[in-house]
């Protein structure tokens, strides 16, 4: 069995795209949860990024962010020696807490800015899982197993901040979204349902891979999956149907309490009419760590209790005994996924920004991944500025002059420095609505803060030194504007 690596990511800010890394732990433990090794990193802020208040309140950043001996970009080249390390021969299972929604993306952005490789922790034997989905379904098959708060709507809280002290009374709570200590966190979470929730913490190790996921929905004629929405864990009784015909790595899952035999009369028409509308009888199931679970499972449920075993399973051979619904699905699927990115590309005219085309433009060719190579490999800034004019994609020769001007601005050209200073000077001055933190928006969130009713001490204090890191950001880009 692989190990598992915990990682848990603090930011400055909440955009995966424009945010960047304050610090990164990570706690490497075996298939037995024992563990193996640790490390925890700080970096310092990267020069022309506005650091968003309300983050570094949350997690209590702003003075190791500032006073880090670290820059971000070392920070990131000592991460990668660990990511390689734990990986090596065979890769593990990196796991976290909502890492899939939010760790694992900013990870690999900013991978991709510091021209390092992006999907380093799942490629080459290494997967990816998520264990705030497996407490959710650990938790509704299991209710005892964890002990969680309630919202006004009576449906259980799985914030890790949450979570912590109700179940472990010894956490010192003060350390709270550090990364490290979430990372401990979460490991007495997972050693809490292996033991309490035993069933569903072996089941979820046969998805981590996408290949092994995809190859069990594909050859379970019904099982059970588990949906989060409308805040709470559902589950759902399915089976294969076919691929999305837009997105092929997208299997689509028939919902099995509907009866099938009307839908497949529908004309095409009426079929993409009734994929439309919500709660439809066919769900997406992207291979990014499903929870998938044996038939009886959702057997404890309704409307499964009452529909039964015997007619599910006829549902279920209904739907695979007639491939071409499962055809007129998938073009159907795959119409009405590029009607919508056509009314999408009509009201977005302006084109993706660099930070925001990471993913929509794909892979780094083989011939700039080796040049990347040898960007890392030089010593010397200069000689790192020479290489970066030999990449071909124009995304990451704009990442590699801003690693070289966040690092050694001097090796660049006068041109080149007074063209991407005045860029961020434009940016992070500007007084429009931004996808990214500016330092007027970071202003009026300080003074929200301020304003606040009892206010604490301690709280304000905070946000007078963050603004006074702000009004040095200011008159440092003023002067370019």
């Amino acid at each position: 069995m692989k190990n598992y690596a915990i990682i848990d990511i603090e930011s400055q800010g909440a955009s995966t795209s424009y945010a960047s890394i304050i610090s990164i732990a990570g706690i490497l433990v075996n298939s037995d949860l024992q563990e193996l090794d640790r490390f925890e990193l700080y970096g310092r802020n990267k020069p022309g990024f506005v650091p968003d208040p309300y983050s570094l309140w949350v997690n209590k950043g702003f003075d190791r962010m500032k006073n880090s001996n670290l820059s971000h970009f070392e920070m990131m080249k000592q991460l990668h020696q660990y990511i390689n390390k734990w990986s090596r021969p065979k890769g593990c299972v990196w796991t976290g807490w909502n890492s899939i929604g939010f760790d694992f993306v900013m990870l690999q952005k900013e991978n991709a800015k510091s021209l390092l490789p992006i999907y380093i922790t799942n490629t080459n034997g290494s997967e990816h899982s998520d264990f705030l989905p497996v407490a959710r379904a650990s938790k509704l098959f299991f209710p005892d197993c964890l002990k969680t708060e309630l919202s006004e709507k009576k449906n259980s809280i799985f914030k890790l901040d949450s979570i912590g002290p109700l179940n472990f009374p010894d956490l010192d709570v003060k350390k709270f979204h550090t990364a490290i200590q979430d990372c401990e966190t979460l490991l007495r979470v997972m050693k809490k349902l292996k033991q309490e929730a035993n069933q569903v913490f072996e089941f979820q190790k046969l998805t981590t891979s996408k290949f092994s996921a995809k190859e069990k929905i594909e050859t379970e004629r019904v099982f059970t999956i588990c949906f989060y929405f409308y805040g709470k864990m559902r589950p759902f009784s399915t089976t294969y149907l076919t691929n999305h015909g837009a997105f092929k790595n997208w299997p689509m899952l028939f919902c099995l309490e509907n009866d099938p035999k009307d839908l497949i009369k529908l004309d095409h028409n009426s079929l993409k009419e009734s994929l439309r509308k919500p709660g439809k009888w066919v769900r997406a199931c992207p291979l990014k760590h499903p929870i998938l679970l044996p038939a009886e499972y959702a057997l404890k449920f309704e409307p499964y209790k009452s529909i039964g075993m015997p007619l599910l399973l006829e549902r279920a051979n209904l739907i695979h005994s007639n491939k071409e619904f499962a055809n007129r699905v998938s073009l159907a699927l795959g119409e009405i996924a590029e009607e919508k990115k056509r009314e999408k590309d009509n009201k977005d005219n302006h084109l993706l920004s660099h930070e925001d085309s990471i993913y929509a433009k794909g892979f780094p060719s083989p011939e700039d991944q080796e040049t990347m190579k040898s960007f890392h490999e030089a010593n010397d800034w200069t000689k790192k500025n020479e290489i970066i004019s030999k990449i071909k994609d124009e995304r990451f020769i704009y990442f590699g002059k801003r690693l070289i001007y966040q690092n050694s601005p001097k090796s660049l050209s006068p041109k080149e420095y007074k063209e991407i200073h005045s860029d961020i000077a434009k940016k992070i001055l500007s007084t429009e609505e931004t996808r990214w933190t500016t330092i007027p928006m970071a202003e009026s969130l300080i003074d929200n803060i301020r304003n606040e009713k009892d206010i604490s001490d301690e709280k304000l204090a905070y946000m007078n030194k963050i603004d006074e890191y702000l009004q040095q950001m200011r008159t440092f880009y003023e002067k370019a504007s």
